[in-house]
């Protein structure tokens, strides 16, 4: 689940970029061209930093065109791309800075972040192992192996990395959001719940901590407090594609299907590259009799990811 990793937010990253401009490979292009490609790419750090997507991502498009060697402009890419989803993007950005250096750690974490996003979840391994081989003083990038062994079921090794990312960083939220997404998973629901307050009370704002939490509730039959957390994501951001997904879900285990296809779809237009979503929705049509709509569906689904076999319930 891509949105409860700490995506795109290495400073550790951009300091070094902007520290190491002046000597990134700079064949191919004129003296005044790398000059002019230096500039863009700090403007898109500055962007990056100041979360100013569309801003970033073409400083650093400019950039590359300059400089298609500039590494650090690949990387800012990659990282920019990250935050807006294109998870196959940024993994071309980063495999085009890996190109011109196979061990540039901020470019295989960068990919590790993308292949989770796009539930690669081995290939995301690899990538984080290399990282944390090179630089083992991540925490960012041990917490996003936890969610990695998290998704294939590596239940003890999500528990060793995660615990300690959380000894290491206590007042981190994400890490409190992934170590009680394993909880969940391995139905500690209790322990999960307790970890998700905690990330709420270090980031209240957040309308994920809210969804998951509500998620985690469901899963051990508190509806009531799952709903009225989906509610509060939605309260705080009514664009949160994770509160219309599982809303949407919990509707459908109730059997209303027209309320569940209407979050569903809201969940299928805020974020569209969503396999699961597809799949449940699915579901729902096939329970309304919309046949074309539930194959469209399905197909559209496996598209995605061929890892959804079968027909939806």
């Amino acid at each position: 689940m891509r949105t409860i990793k700490d995506v795109g937010k290495s400073l550790r990253w951009g300091l070094g970029a902007l520290a190491i401009l002046g000597f990134a490979v700079l064949s191919g292009c004129s003296s005044a061209d790398s000059r002019r490609a230096e500039e863009f790419c700090k403007v898109g750090l500055e962007r990056l930093t100041e979360n100013d997507v569309a801003a970033a991502m073409e400083s650093f498009q400019k950039a590359i065109e300059l400089n298609p060697n500039l590494t650090p402009a690949r990387i800012g890419l990659g990282e920019t791309q990250l935050r807006a989803r294109d998870f196959n993007g940024a993994r071309e950005s980063f495999d085009k800075a890996l190109e011109v250096d196979p061990r540039l750690v901020d470019a295989r974490r960068g990919r590790g972040e993308a292949f989770l996003g796009l539930r690669q979840y081995e290939k995301a391994l690899e990538d984080l192992d290399f990282a944390l081989e090179i630089d083992p003083d991540q925490t960012n990038v041990r917490a996003n192996r936890g969610y990695a062994y998290v998704a294939l079921g590596r239940y003890d090794e999500a528990t060793e990395d995660l615990d300690r990312c959380v000894a290491e960083a206590p007042t981190q939220p994400n890490y409190y959001v992934n170590r009680g997404i394993l909880r969940q998973k391995r139905e500690r629901f209790a322990e999960g719940i307790e970890d998700l307050d905690k990330a709420i009370s270090l980031d209240p704002a957040n309308p994920m901590n809210y969804a998951i939490r509500g998620k985690i509730f469901e899963d051990a039959g508190k509806w009531d407090a799952a709903v009225a957390d989906y509610n509060k994501a939605l309260e705080i951001d009514p664009l949160c594609f994770a509160a219309f997904k599982y809303r949407g879900i919990h509707l459908k285990g109730l059997g209303q299907w027209e309320d569940a296809l209407s979050d569903l779809t809201r969940a299928a237009e805020i974020n569209p590259n969503d396999a699961s979503l597809y799949f449940e929705r699915a579901g729902v049509f096939k329970q309304l009799n919309k046949d074309d709509e539930y194959r469209a569906d399905l197909k559209k689904a496996n598209e995605l990811d061929p890892n959804f076999p079968g027909e939806p319930k």
